[in-house]
């Protein structure tokens, strides 16, 4: 859940002064990766997925491999060339006589396409124009990136990747190590932010198995005059790329098969078994967080395996009709994401949940554009809304108006009335509002068994599939699952000893971009406690 953003004075400021560090010098190098400015992912020669050619795609890395590296080059004719890591012999990008870059198959020395090289203040920019980027094996066995749309630009930077690049602790990436540095990386840490491979080395700054609440001690104590921010590797790939080729179609499954064994917590590892007894005893059932019998557990089997959301758009922002359309399928993918490991688990009877978008509620009806006949809008009840609690992005103002879906729709507002029917059937009722703020900040967010609340720009920036972990994140906190946010055993905090195996849980922000099995075993820990309750789950 989004908390307020604070950092007591005696961490920052000793003795009435704040010292700020200037800029050390980036060292040479002739390694890089290539990221795509716009989507934020990188060119990878590496894809074992394909069983011919060696295709170049770009994919979310979280790190570098051999398959994301890039060597730069310079031939006998003085052509400077981007090669493979992983396959040097193979393939290469190549910057010819006339500064274009080229994709070269160093077998054939076939050109496949063209790129404009620029250079700018902030560094080398690639530039394809008229298409954007996509893996097609080419006819000669060999690859290619293929033409995909026109009319669009697409830009990538070269980013040097040796030990010592860039500034330790300048996450910002302003040549600045400063105050600013600390709070981004609390930010980061606390609120679950993405963060791109530069920003994961540089806020490594202690050197210890990548960016974590350490890093922040140690540029604290930096920042005072206290301490050294540590040299270190940038961090490694966990990420396999993963080809958008058609694959083949999955040979239908022989009837015969036997079901599998249904899984129960007997089947639970058993170094798992420890902290989720402290978690459940210490967080769950002290905090109370399964005990409404409205969490999305009770919602789903209420719904029998259905699931319906009310988007409430809390913002003056125009959405198109494209853009609403999504909006069901980010949040099936979200949901479906956990249930996953519901699906055979100890009496769960649902492999999927069809989750299902009823309507939207707007400030302002004349936001959503290219509005169809089919789409249910409430736009008529509209009440005051005092946002002096909410935190905003800084940059705009959290209206001051909200807007809601009819109540007598809502099973947040009826769940305790067990003989109560909802106005048009079971299938017209919301269980939770998918809530977009306007002016809320782009990294805060909160959740619970009434919905999900994130920024109107933080959903949309979800649609196509990036940083979802963040209303993961949210939805976990619907099932009962508490934020990690305090230290080793405190009242807020994570396990004495930690997360199992030296993990990591999506449930303490920042720490995990996807749900973790141990994330998996908390959901099933918490279903198998309270499935049995008298009358919670009749059916």
């Amino acid at each position: 859940m989004f908390k307020k953003f604070a950092i007591p004075l005696a961490l920052i400021i000793a003795a009435g002064t704040l010292q700020l560090f200037p800029a050390k010098a980036a060292t040479a190098n002739e390694d890089y990766l290539i990221r795509n400015i716009s989507t934020g992912r990188y060119l990878t020669a590496a894809n074992d997925e394909l069983s011919s050619g060696v295709p170049v795609i770009e994919y979310s890395a979280d790190g570098i491999s051999s398959g994301n590296l890039w060597i730069k080059t310079t031939d006998e004719n003085h052509i400077t060339h981007f090669v493979s890591e992983q396959f040097p012999d193979s393939f290469a990008l190549g910057v010819n006589q006339e500064g274009k870059l080229t994709v070269v198959n160093r077998n054939d020395n076939d050109l496949y396409q063209q790129f404009i090289l620029e250079e700018t203040d902030s560094g080398t920019k690639i530039t394809a124009s008229g298409f954007t980027l996509s893996p097609e094996l080419s006819e000669t066995d060999g690859a290619r990136l293929s033409m995909q749309e026109e009319n669009v630009n697409s830009f990538w930077e070269l980013i040097p990747v040796h030990q010592n690049s860039g500034i330790k602790g300048d996450i910002q990436q302003d040549e600045l190590v400063n105050i600013y540095d600390l709070l981004l990386a609390k930010q980061i840490l606390l609120q679950s932010r993405s963060m791109s491979i530069e920003q994961r080395y540089l806020a490594d700054v202690d050197g210890i198995s990548g960016f974590s609440l350490t890093d922040i001690i140690t540029l604290n104590q930096y920042l005072l005059g206290k301490g050294n921010l540590s040299s270190g590797d940038f961090p490694e790939n966990t990420i396999p790329p993963v080809s958008d080729l058609p694959k083949e179609e999955p040979t239908e499954q022989n009837p015969t098969e036997t079901e599998p064994e249904e899984i129960t917590l007997d089947d639970m590892p058993e170094n798992y078994r420890e902290p989720l007894e402290w978690i459940w005893e210490n967080r769950f059932a002290r905090e109370g967080s399964t005990t409404r019998w409205n969490t999305i557990f009770d919602q789903i089997c209420a719904g029998n395996g259905t699931l319906n959301f009310v988007v409430r758009w809390q913002s003056y922002k125009t959405i198109t009709y494209e853009q609403r359309q999504q909006f069901q399928k980010l949040a099936s993918d979200c949901i479906n994401a956990w249930n996953d490991y519901l699906r055979n688990y100890d009496g769960w009877q649902y492999d999927h949940i069809d989750v299902n978008i009823t309507g939207w509620a707007v400030l302002d009806k004349s936001c959503l554009l290219d509005l169809h006949e089919n789409e249910i809008v409430y736009d008529n009840l509209i009440s005051d809304y005092d946002s002096q609690y909410d935190t905003s992005n800084g940059i705009e103002t959290i209206p001051d108006k909200l807007p809601s879906a009819p109540a007598e729709l809502s099973r947040f507002d009826h769940f305790a009335e067990p003989n109560y029917t909802y106005p048009g059937g079971l299938d017209k009722r919301f269980d939770m509002y998918l809530w977009c703020t306007q002016g809320f900040p782009a990294v805060g967010g909160a959740g619970g068994d009434w919905g999900q609340r994130l920024s109107d720009d933080a959903y949309l920036n979800m649609l196509d599939g990036q940083n979802i972990h963040v209303l993961e994140h949210e939805i976990g906190h619907g099932f009962g699952i508490t934020d990690f946010y305090g230290g080793e055993g405190e009242i807020d905090g994570f396990p004495p000893g930690g997360f199992p195996d030296g993990g990591t849980s999506i449930m303490m922000a920042g720490s995990s971009m996807e749900i973790t099995d141990f994330d998996g075993w908390m959901l099933r820990y918490i279903w198998s406690k309270i499935k049995d309750e008298d009358g919670r789950f009749p059916n």
